[in-house]
């Protein structure tokens, strides 16, 4: 499956260095994945009131005896 033999202080500081860069590489992802969906969301409701604002200009009902 991998080595059996013991890593030398050097291997094991490289491996750990690649380990620390993949880990914050995971990091920033999720943050921007969050960013992203906040986003996203705050978009989604601008376009909500938006809509509702137009639906209520459309079908606003005037008074009968109104001209």
């Amino acid at each position: 499956m991998g080595r059996t033999e013991n890593r030398t202080p050097e291997e094991f500081h490289h491996l750990a260095n690649v380990t620390h860069g993949i880990l914050w590489q995971g990091v920033a992802a999720v943050m921007a994945a969050r960013i992203s969906i906040a986003e996203s969301r705050k978009l989604c409701e601008e376009t909500r009131e938006l809509l509702a604002t137009r639906r209520d200009r459309l079908f606003r009902r005037r008074p009968l005896n109104a001209r």
